[in-house]
């Protein structure tokens, strides 16, 4: 009886909790997107974190066109460094 207690009940109940918690919807959320539902808000370029990037502009400069880069990498497989 120990064992099913210990097994069963608190696998099945942590189990049923997870579930409850997942389907159970907050009401404090607003009212979802709809495919084809109007579109309601300003458009917006995705960042992952716009507040903390505090970059304003493109992060990478470009490279000129006729600027070749320098081989300098050395070593591999044979080990030669």
């Amino acid at each position: 009886m120990t064992t099913f207690l210990l097994y069963g009940v608190t696998s099945i109940g942590g189990i049923g909790l997870i579930a409850l918690m997942t389907l159970v919807r907050p009401s404090s959320r607003g009212a979802r997107y709809r495919s084809g539902d109007s579109w309601d808000h300003e458009p917006l370029w995705w960042m992952g974190n716009p507040r903390g990037s505090g970059v304003a502009g493109p992060t990478v400069e470009a490279v000129p066109a006729g600027a070749a880069a320098e081989h300098t990498a050395r070593g591999g497989a044979r080990g030669t460094w």
